[in-house]
């Protein structure tokens, strides 16, 4: 299994193909500046989209944004179901990490997460912890230190 930086448009294809949205309507944007009552304060973020690869096959990708100057946001993470149950969804972030936010690897900076209440359990096992507990439109905002990865 390969991790590799793909395009915002090779992303977009990924998700309406395994439908990760659940909405055929979706549009699609590279920034997403507001979640519940968080809002993003940076104006023009690094960003970067990763592909977890078997051999030429995409079976996975996530998306890396940076959230504020200390938080980076990883918006979505999907494995195809055929592959999960391997950890590869972690694989996948571990991986990302390391290719282009290795400078942001300190204590005082973490991932953060919207998660879906249906994935708040694999968040807590992968050692995520609440932003402030407070749930908006069935998300919880969680965060994991950069420097575990």
């Amino acid at each position: 299994m390969d991790v590799t930086q793909i395009s915002f448009d090779e992303l977009k294809r990924y998700w309406a193909e395994v439908d990760h949205f659940r909405d055929p309507e979706k549009k699609y944007r590279e920034v997403v500046r507001r979640l519940g009552p968080y809002r993003t304060t940076v104006e023009d973020p690094r960003r970067f989209s990763y592909g977890l690869f078997d051999g030429s096959d995409l079976i996975g990708a996530t998306h890396l944004v940076q959230w504020s100057e200390r938080l980076v946001r990883y918006r979505t993470l999907n494995v195809r179901k055929a592959y999960r149950g391997r950890e590869l969804g972690m694989f996948l972030l571990r991986s990302a990490v390391n290719l282009d936010w290795r400078d942001w690897k300190s204590a005082d900076n973490a991932l953060f997460g919207w998660i879906r209440r249906d994935h708040r359990p694999w968040a807590e096992n992968q050692g995520f912890q609440p932003l402030d507990g407070q749930w908006h439109d069935d998300h919880i905002a969680m965060t994991k230190p950069l420097s575990e990865f």
